[in-house]
């Protein structure tokens, strides 16, 4: 079952902050589709439910550095 789940990350900067959330996250099994503005410091990830959640995103996007709201 394919969901979104949308996170605000502040510290987003720059092209290297989208870069490297876009790889980190991809990386889990089930991710379809990771949209990073970083304008408005949102990240929305399109991904199937019955193989990942959000809180595994939210921890994915906090390991790489960035803290999420």
């Amino acid at each position: 079952m394919r969901e979104h789940a949308a996170f605000i990350v502040e510290e987003m900067s720059c092209e290297h902050c989208i870069n490297t959330i876009k790889e980190k996250v991809s990386r889990l099994n089930g991710v379809y589709e990771v949209l990073v503005d970083l304008e408005a410091k949102r990240v929305v990830v399109e991904y199937d439910a019955e193989r990942l959640d959000a809180e595994t995103i939210k921890d994915t996007i906090e390991d790489a550095g960035y803290k999420v709201r």
